[in-house]
């Protein structure tokens, strides 16, 4: 036992001397309130903190050391002022910036600044149009790994996101559908809800709980049998309707694969090491900052950010049995077979509000889960 506990305490005294003391200067605030400027800053403070790549000094020290210096702050965030800060403060690196609104967009800019050199060590900036509620969410926590050295959806990417790739798509069915551009691949940001095959042929429905348990071809399901399910959640199909050679998906776009699902993983942030891994519980992965739910990244229910314009949406799923888990899940097939001895399979990719990760598993091919598609 003693030895346990030496060696966590060994552990925990390596990482405090891997940190870096830091102070953060109040952000000058251009078209926002003082109090919206002060909110900012200090959840900066609780950002930084959280990489564990700082010591972050606490907004009450640095106060009193300014007030007992009688340090005049006004103006205060040129590198020499902020230098003169750090050293007062006694801290090895010091961060300032500013946040400014035109119309209803953000920008913040900040760097972090050597206090023995004066030189800028780091610079970040993030964009954000909406509200501000959203920016503290967000933009703060980018802008600390930004500052960290740590990948984010800004820093690890060729690109920016965008929420729009400028382009709709429109199925058989007449349904038209947004898409999301994410790297070099653009996806539907909405769930599937054709009931045609590309050749006009139409996929079955209508089937009983008993009927969809055993089919051995391509079928769709609303809901909980309700069309009203539809318009918000698109509609369930089982895998042999994937993996029919007429084609559910749009004229010039497929049921994406597992490794095209693994392309849209690594880009936003996960890492090569954990992308087939199942480190959390069976076959979940993507602990690491920047995979595709973190913080809600892609998911639009349950106070997700959606940050990246994905729309993952918990529209449930259809298993032998029952429908469950609308508002709380979502199930989205691959076209990559992965059968078990026990039984048919395919991979699928599911995403559930109360776990933040994502799973990658076999699914049996008569259950109705949801569908993106993906431009060719």
């Amino acid at each position: 036992m003693i030895r346990r506990l030496t060696f966590f305490t060994l552990i925990q005294f390596s990482i405090l001397l891997c940190q870096t003391q830091v102070a953060v200067a109040d952000f000058n605030g251009l078209g926002i309130s003082q109090n919206e400027t002060q909110a900012l800053t200090n959840r900066l403070m609780i950002e930084l903190h959280r990489t564990n790549k700082f010591i972050v000094l606490e907004r009450e020290m640095l106060d009193k050391i300014i007030e007992e210096q009688k340090f005049q702050l006004s103006g205060c965030n040129n590198d020499q002022c902020l230098v003169e800060l750090g050293q007062l403060a006694n801290v090895q690196q010091i961060v300032g910036g500013s946040i400014s609104k035109v119309g209803d967009v953000y920008s913040i800019s900040a760097r972090l600044i050597s206090v023995e050199s004066g030189e800028v060590i780091q610079s970040a900036l993030f964009d954000h149009d909406g509200k501000i509620g959203e920016l503290m969410k967000t933009g703060m926590a980018d802008i600390a790994s930004q500052l960290a050295g740590l990948p984010t959806a800004t820093t690890n990417s060729p690109t920016n996101f965008s929420t729009d790739s400028g382009e709709t798509v429109t199925d058989i069915d007449g349904n038209v559908y947004n898409t999301v551009k994410i790297g070099k691949q653009v996806w539907m940001a909405e769930n599937l809800k054709v009931t045609h095959y590309q050749n006009g042929d139409r996929i079955t429905s209508g089937h009983s709980a008993n009927e969809w348990k055993s089919l051995m071809v391509g079928s769709y399901c609303n809901y909980s049998d309700d069309l009203k399910n539809v318009e918000t959640y698109g509609r369930l199909y089982n895998w042999h309707a994937v993996a029919d050679i007429r084609n559910l998906a749009p004229e010039g776009w497929h049921v994406p694969n597992d490794e095209e699902w693994l392309e849209l993983e690594k880009y936003l942030g996960m890492s090569s090491s954990v992308l087939t891994s199942s480190e959390i519980g069976m076959f979940e992965r993507g602990t690491n900052e920047g995979e595709i739910l973190k913080n809600g990244k892609a998911w639009i229910g349950q106070n997700g950010t959606n940050l990246v314009g994905f729309s993952a949406l918990p529209a449930g799923r259809r298993s032998s049995e029952k429908y469950d888990n609308i508002g709380q899940g979502a199930y989205f097939w691959t076209s990559t077979e992965d059968n078990l001895p026990w039984f048919e399979a395919a991979n699928h990719r599911w995403v559930v509000s109360s776990r933040k990760t994502i799973g990658r598993a076999p699914m049996a091919k008569t259950w109705g889960l949801s569908i993106r598609c993906i431009k060719d």
